[in-house]
């Protein structure tokens, strides 16, 4: 080969291998812009996420405290303030998925601790719980965890003497008296306290009864009342007693009572509505008859008293006052004999006696057989009573 012709050859490789070079050099340029650029994107990306991220809302800061009950009984009560959040995790913003997002992830919020009885100066840590879910749809972090609390401004709470509007009330006779409790607390809280006595019955006079609130002092305490007392006692000391004996039986009192009884004979008698005859005898005759009853020469018979023995039967004691009277219709007339029971004769508290001696009308029964009447009210019961006669 010529060297004319090898320099020919040489300068054509050259003009290849810079041409090559000069392709390479572009392919790195734009490979070089490429990477540039998709670095670019990846940052904005992570700036954007930052920036959203960057909207950090320290709850506590829309959250107040405070305290139910009274101090060293307290609890804390967290108030979140959801319209004022609302508006600052919105901003100028009108999207409605964020607005969605957002009044969700305020309702996730929940705060709660579990202590309990607390006073001011203690420290106790609050759970802050919210749901991620919507936190991170909201492109929010709310800072939640646990957060510990120094307590203040609890009150002292409210000194009551819880027994001045408690009314309790001895009922019935001793020793067979019972007993009644009222709250009349208008307060919501104190008027829902329940009381509960170491004796419901059977109470005799000069019984002390203790009456015990059925809630503890410390829970009274957590709804802000210092009860001085959750207990205290009664004395049974103005209770009527059962007459036990016929010498003190008033002559007076069953004296008016038996008043009463004639006047019942007779007013039942009158009453048009009424058989007296029929009601003595069982006789449906007598229905039959015109009824214009009359009654004359009614009188007072005997008067008994039964005492109970040891615990035989209900009724402390009975008084009986037997009376007869003439009956007449239009077409008959007879004698008959009328029994009116009178239960639980008292001495008051006072001294004095007294027996219940209202709706007459309802206390006897009658019939033309005297000794079958006595037999049935007064004989009967000789097995649980000791029969005397009130002279």
């Amino acid at each position: 080969m010529e060297l004319k012709e090898f320099s020919h050859k040489g300068e054509a490789i050259e003009k290849e291998i810079k041409k090559e070079f000069q392709f390479m050099g572009r392919t790195i340029k734009k490979r070089r812009v490429g990477l540039i650029i998709a670095a670019a994107g990846v940052i904005a990306v992570i700036a954007v996420a930052l920036f959203i991220h960057s909207q950090q809302f320290d709850v506590w800061d829309y959250i107040t405290i405070s305290y139910e009950g009274a101090n060293g009984y307290a609890k804390p009560v967290f108030t979140l303030n959801k319209d004022k959040l609302y508006k600052e995790l919105m901003g100028k913003s009108t999207d409605s998925d964020k607005s969605y997002n957002v009044k969700m992830l305020i309702a996730s919020i929940e705060t709660s601790t579990d202590e309990e009885d607390i006073a001011n100066g203690d420290t106790y840590k609050v759970r802050l719980e919210v749901d991620k879910k919507y936190e991170d749809a909201a492109g929010v972090s709310m800072g939640g965890g646990n957060k510990k609390i120094k307590a203040s401004g609890i009150s002292k709470g409210t000194s009551v003497e819880l027994f001045d509007k408690v009314d309790v009330t001895f009922t019935g006779v001793s020793p067979q008296a019972g007993i009644v409790i009222t709250n009349n607390w208008e307060d919501e809280y104190l008027s829902g306290l329940t009381f509960t006595p170491d004796k419901k019955d059977n109470i005799s006079l000069g019984d002390s009864v203790k009456i015990t609130c059925n809630t503890s002092y410390e829970d009274i305490a957590r709804h802000g009342f210092l009860v001085h007392n959750i207990e205290t006692s009664y004395n049974a000391d103005k209770l009527p007693e059962y007459v036990d004996d016929v010498s003190l039986i008033d002559k007076k009192v069953v004296e008016q009572v038996s008043k009463e009884v004639l006047e019942t004979i007779n007013k039942e008698t009158a009453d048009n509505t009424f058989h007296m005859l029929y009601k003595a005898t069982k006789d449906t005759a007598y229905l039959y008859h015109i009824n214009e009853e009359t009654c004359s020469d009614a009188k007072i018979t005997g008067i008994y008293y039964l005492q109970k023995k040891g615990n035989a039967g209900e009724t402390n004691n009975y008084i009986y006052i037997t009376a007869s009277a003439t009956i007449s219709d239009s077409e008959d007339s007879k004698t008959v004999y009328f029994a009116f029971s009178y239960s639980n004769a008292y001495i008051n508290a006072d001294g004095t006696f007294d027996m219940n001696h209202d709706n007459e009308e309802k206390r006897y029964v009658c019939s033309t057989d005297y000794d079958s009447l006595y037999s049935e009210c007064i004989g009967s019961k000789s097995d649980n009573y000791t029969i005397k006669e009130v002279k």
